[in-house]
């Protein structure tokens, strides 16, 4: 019986990569249809954050909405104690209620500014 032996051939994108900056150095011809494209590109809006930012900073006084039926949680001011990093869902902040005695995780979207 006969034995083959395969031959792998790497991949490389440098061809690929070579083609497409040569085209983007190319002259475009017009210098006028240069500069329209060069200025729509400046009116694009500004790509979005890739992670929302938190809206209250550490120490901020804050008043903490009531709990829902399943989260016994009284209504009442508190101050920021840390901001919780980002993941997936709301942003977090652990808080300090004048009422309570312990830290509470909660989601942003039940703070308000205190005033």
């Amino acid at each position: 019986m006969e034995s083959f032996k395969s031959i792998a051939v790497p991949v490389t994108r440098r061809q690929a990569v070579g083609k497409a900056k040569r085209a983007a150095e190319a002259p475009l011809g017009d210098s006028a249809s240069g500069s329209a494209i060069a200025e729509f590109r400046r009116q694009q809006p500004q790509q979005p954050a890739l992670h929302p930012v938190h809206r209250f900073r550490i120490g901020q006084r804050l008043t903490m909405a009531r709990g829902s039926r399943d989260i016994a949680r009284p209504a009442a001011l508190c101050q920021v104690v840390a901001l919780l990093p980002h993941e997936t869902g709301p942003l977090l902040y652990r808080v300090r209620s004048e009422l309570e005695s312990f830290e509470r995780v909660v989601d942003e979207a039940d703070l308000a500014p205190y005033r």
